[in-house]
């Protein structure tokens, strides 16, 4: 993507913080500073779930001080630090998947033809802002509750590798990957309630035969195979959507130990293999490997 299109996009982002509502005086960088420059990312470029790129040091969004200073700052200083939790993980994997959300709401799907609209359309960028914007208050209070905590899967996952990832899987789907300075690919699924986190500590989800198919395969699409095993298992499974934003936390309803199963198409398969610019035959090995054994009358023990 051209600097003149992203510079376009930064002069329409709208002038509210995005991850408050508040006046934006400042901008804040989706991919954080600190973390661009252990892995000497400011000239290398983003890729944007369509196939195209732009430089991560340009993956900016509005923001007020009180959010950029006061709330990410000391986050991010933990993550630098490793003293962050779960609960840590969760909440910053949220903001660089929501901040993602709005920066591809203000570029064109087609740079050639602006009229085939945004990246993302708002709606789909906004539709977790409520959900967002509620859950940064836990950063403003140690007292904020959410339940469960972390409120989705937050899995560190060692990689063996000291270049950088990042995967960004947006509606329906949701995920984010990304690299971590002590060698490991913090993954977090937000919406599971720590379902899918919990199958893998226990070794319950379906055997990844397909990275061992598959052994020379790059670091980026080794990680790409990994969340694709994870977000094919989550859809399968009938996982309770309530949420409540209560006054002083957020919480979800009640997960039963034992989740219905649910029978997907192909097409989900396809889907979320795109999501992840993975090649259709991975897609349609691991429907006929495993959509078989999940079926609409089916149950599959969690915890």
């Amino acid at each position: 993507m051209s600097a003149t299109a992203i510079e376009q996009a930064n002069k329409a982002d709208s002038p509210e913080c995005v991850f408050c509502g508040q006046a934006a005086d400042t901008r804040e960088h989706v991919v954080p500073s600190w973390l661009q420059e252990h892995f000497a990312l400011p000239n290398q470029r983003l890729l944007l779930w369509n196939g195209t790129t732009m430089p991560y040091r340009q993956a900016v969004v509005p923001a007020c001080l009180r959010c950029n200073r006061d709330r990410f700052s000391p986050l991010e200083k933990r993550i630098r630090e490793r003293r962050a939790t779960k609960r840590d993980y969760f909440l910053w994997a949220l903001k660089i998947m929501y901040g993602l959300a709005q920066r591809d709401a203000t570029l064109h799907i087609d740079r050639a033809n602006p009229g085939a609209g945004p990246l993302l359309p708002r709606a789909l960028a906004d539709d977790i802002g409520p959900l967002a914007r509620h859950a940064f208050r836990a950063l403003d209070s140690s007292d904020f509750r959410l339940s469960p905590d972390p409120f989705g899967s937050v899995m560190r996952i060692a990689s063996g590798r000291d270049d950088f990832m990042l995967i960004d899987v947006p509606r329906p789907y949701r995920a984010v990957a990304v690299a971590l300075p002590d060698n490991r690919h913090l993954v977090v699924l937000p919406g599971d309630r720590g379902v899918i986190a919990a199958m893998y500590k226990k070794n319950r989800p379906m055997k990844n035969s397909l990275i061992l198919e598959l052994p020379k395969i790059d670091g980026q699409l080794q990680l790409a195979m990994k969340l694709f095993g994870m977000l094919i298992l989550r859809s399968h499974l009938d996982i309770p959507r309530e949420i409540y934003l209560e006054d002083g936390g957020l919480c979800a309803a009640a997960v039963p130990r034992r989740l219905r199963t649910i029978r997907q198409p192909r097409e989900v398969y396809h889907a979320i293999a795109t999501m992840l610019h993975l090649p259709q035959i991975v897609a349609d090995h691991a429907y006929d490997q495993y959509a078989p054994a999940y079926t609409a009358a089916g149950t599959v023990r969690w915890r």
